[in-house]
């Protein structure tokens, strides 16, 4: 579809609306290379915000740099060596993606939540590379062991002097964020191997970071856990050939209770966190400090006092600093992560503009409709809240995956400490509200109500067995419910072939003409091509 051209005057309107950047319309498809999601230039945020994000990208390149000078031969060898590396290469775009639109305020918020978690990638990627065999051994090397991408790391307060990585988060998981076309590789590999395609994609992708050996060698054992579901658990045989080196490193199986709100299964939940402890003490030689464990667990209460009080401003009023997909990757990484320098450094900046927003009435998003986003959303097209709102002004106000670890943790009682810890480590992305009975799935017109929500996105991954096995029943409930508006929104998750993206927005644009007759806010955005962008 060629593109239509528009005027300054019927963009702008004016030098005053184009110095401050307030289109009357962005229009912003005009902007896209071909074929492609990328921006021909440097999006135009006025003059002041134009500066302050372009600051902000050089100091994303200026991180990035900093990565390969704390050892430029290790560095790379690991580029040479590990093809998902090279994703990473495209952070700066996926910053701007994720701060597309944006201006004032949540520029500003959002810059500081993705601060945090690209300076604890790019920390997470050191702390792999300097650990890794393949580059030769360091002290560092014993000291650094495997968990599980789903697995928090929160017992690891307890071990002072050790680290603990979510070894397929970066090597798989975040990969398509990065560049969408590069988990098809992944895929395919595992696919080679005989397993099938019809499956969810995530498991694909780190089976095929395995089958090609690029999994950094780290520590003398692995965490492995059942979280989030089934098709993890699937995948478990082939992590644990490639990442207990054919069973040379000890493995640890972290358990969860799938029925984790069940009376009857929390003793369970304790006993495996007991268990994963007992486990390590015996691989490090080392002691369960208690004292390091409570201090850091505090702090972690911390960073979700501040979490759940944004979600206070997200339910009772449009005084919202953060835009969606800074708000929920801020979250679901915080959460596995757990408390560090930070992510505590940029809670208290980010909560100080949500003060300034309450204080000052600043309701920083013009919407038409406020969204709860259900079930898994897609990694390869990871900015589809940012467009639901800016060519139909879909403001995703909370998703799924964010509602995840959030309960406050007694740590003055030891019982209680772990008993809430079990807890914390039941109630993981993915699988809070998609395990443990239908009652879980459901509550998403309790959470949509409570968050003063007139639209639910229902995020359908074709995959996903567990939740295509529920669509009857949801829609049985959705007929129960005529104060929302909800639309499926498909995707395949990781696999930007099997459902592209340009797929995923014909199916709301559907909904959106034929069902509530809206016209878009942008209409540039409602038919272009991006099957080559990232």
């Amino acid at each position: 579809m060629a593109k239509a051209k528009h005027s300054f005057k019927e963009k702008w309107g004016s030098f005053k609306n184009f110095a401050k950047g307030e289109p009357l319309c962005a229009f912003m498809g005009d902007s896209y290379i071909e074929k492609t999601n990328i921006m021909n230039r440097r999006e135009w945020r006025g003059f002041v915000d134009t500066a302050y994000d372009f600051a902000w990208w050089l100091g994303t390149w200026g991180k990035m740099s900093g990565l390969i000078l704390r050892d430029p031969v290790r560095m790379i060898r690991a580029f040479w060596r590990y093809r998902w590396l090279s994703g990473y290469l495209c952070t700066p775009a996926m910053v701007d993606r994720w701060t597309s639109g944006d201006r004032g305020i949540p520029l500003r918020a959002d810059h500081h939540a993705i601060n945090a978690m690209v300076s604890d990638s790019i920390d997470t990627i050191w702390k792999l590379i300097r650990a890794d065999r393949h580059f030769g051994e360091t002290k560092w090397t014993e000291r650094t062991i495997g968990f599980d991408y789903t697995l928090p790391k929160h017992i690891m307060f307890g071990f002072p002097g050790y680290e603990a990585i979510n070894i397929q988060q970066h090597p798989a998981f975040m990969i398509p964020i990065m560049n969408k076309h590069y988990g098809c590789y992944y895929i395919d590999q595992a696919v080679s191997t005989g397993i099938p395609q019809d499956m969810c994609t995530l498991p694909l992708v780190e089976v095929g970071v395995a089958v090609e050996d690029e999994y950094p060698d780290i520590g003398n054992c692995y965490l492995a856990t059942n979280n989030p579901c089934d098709a993890n658990m699937m995948d478990n045989a082939a992590m644990y050939r490639r990442l207990s080196g054919d069973g040379k490193k000890a493995v640890h199986a972290f358990v969860t209770p799938l029925m984790y709100d069940d009376p009857t299964t929390k003793e369970l939940g304790v006993h495996e966190i007991y268990s994963a402890i007992e486990f390590l003490e015996g691989q490090f030689g080392q002691k369960f400090d208690w004292d390091a464990f409570a201090d850091g667990i505090r702090r972690f209460n911390e960073l979700n006092i501040h979490e759940t009080n944004k979600w206070d401003v997200y339910a009772k009023c449009d005084n919202i600093a953060m835009n969606s997909m800074a708000q929920a990757f801020w979250r679901i990484y915080m959460y596995q992560q757990g408390a560090n320098k930070h992510f505590e450094r940029e809670a208290k900046v980010i909560w100080k503009y949500f003060e300034k927003c309450l204080k000052k009435d600043i309701r920083p998003f013009k919407y038409r409709h406020r969204a709860l986003a259900w079930s898994c959303g897609s990694t390869y097209y990871d900015s589809a809240t940012c467009w639901l709102y800016q060519c139909w002004g879909i403001l995703t106000v909370i998703n799924m995956d964010s509602l995840t670890g959030h309960n406050i943790v007694d740590t003055e009682d030891r019982d209680e400490m772990m008993s809430d810890i079990a807890d914390l480590y039941a109630r993981s992305p993915m699988r809070t509200h998609t395990v443990g009975g239908n009652r879980h799935i459901l509550m998403m017109f309790e959470t949509a109500a409570k968050f003063n929500c007139d639209m639910i996105v229902m995020y359908d991954d074709i995959g996903c067995k567990g939740m295509a096995g529920c669509q009857g029943l949801l829609e049985e409930e959705f007929r129960k419910h005529p104060e929302f508006h909800i639309m499926w929104m498909p995707h395949a998750l990781m696999d930007c072939r099997t459902v592209p993206t340009a797929e995923a927005r014909k199916v709301v644009n559907d909904y959106m003409t034929t069902v509530l007759h809206e016209e878009p806010v942008d209409p540039s955005l409602v038919d272009f091509d991006d099957s080559e962008g990232w």
